[in-house]
């Protein structure tokens, strides 16, 4: 086959599979914005119970500790911190001493983010995934299926600027001042409602204000979909420091 054909041909090929390329994107374009339409304008969880964290920087426990007891898995809050990993990763555990004073920045103190918290969770029984790069209509979502969801942002919503904190792993890590855990429980129009953990009180937050914090770290979020049972993963190892709960053969959860 000549050059003049070959050419001709993959031309011919590119053009082809770009029609259906083309409608993919268009049907997937099209499907994002049939889902959003598809929400209720406004939507609440009702029966999640919030608290005051019992330590300067234990929001994500008290997070955690609320929206277990939500889905009738009850625990206090001090346990839920013993098991959660520790580590100056904040991807991989609790990063820091939990009694220093809010707005404490690694390596003194900071918090965790979303894959410890799933997973010491999940130790507890309940069917928690760690989220990230999440947007407003999944989070309305999955309080319009009756979901209370655990977001990352700032106090007040504060915008301090981001920074970058390199872990003794070498692992690179978005870190912001003031970084604060809320339970979502409600939207209306424009309109967010959050248990904040400082206090356990519900407060509303204009998405204008809400979307920049959230988006500082990358917009996480905890969701839980129920009680999961006995994790497949999860087994006890005995170390140096104790027995220590392994969950999903990742997350090492304890001691206890």
């Amino acid at each position: 086959m000549g050059r003049m054909q070959t050419s001709a041909m993959q031309t011919s090929l590119v053009r082809t599979a770009a029609v259906p390329l083309a409608l993919c994107i268009v049907a997937s374009l099209l499907s994002l914005t049939a889902y959003a339409d598809d929400l209720p304008p406004s939507m609440a969880v009702e029966g999640l119970v919030g608290h005051p964290q019992e330590h300067n920087l234990s929001c994500e426990s008290r997070s955690a500790t609320d929206l277990g007891a939500f889905w009738g898995k009850p625990f206090a809050e001090d346990d839920f911190f013993r098991r959660l990993p520790k580590s100056d990763n904040p991807h991989r555990g609790f990063l820091g001493d939990v009694d220093l004073p809010a707005g404490t920045m690694p390596p003194l103190g900071y918090g965790v983010y979303v894959e410890p918290v799933a997973a010491t969770l999940r130790s507890f029984g309940l069917d928690a995934r760690g989220q990230r790069e999440w947007d407003v209509d999944r989070l309305k979502a999955e309080l319009a299926a009756g979901h209370p969801v655990v977001v990352w942002a700032t106090y007040d919503m504060q915008l301090p600027g981001v920074q970058d904190w390199v872990s003794s792993d070498g692992v690179t890590s978005v870190v912001v001042q003031w970084q604060h855990t809320f339970i979502a429980v409600a939207y209306d129009e424009g309109v967010l409602y959050l248990v904040d953990a400082f206090d356990g009180a519900a407060k509303y937050f204009f998405y204008e204000a809400f979307i920049p914090a959230w988006e500082q770290l990358g917009r996480m979020a905890v969701t839980v979909e129920g009680p999961g049972g006995q994790p497949s993963g999860r087994a006890w190892e005995v170390g140096d420091g104790g027995r220590r709960l392994v969950v999903d053969g990742r997350w090492a959860v304890g001691p206890e």
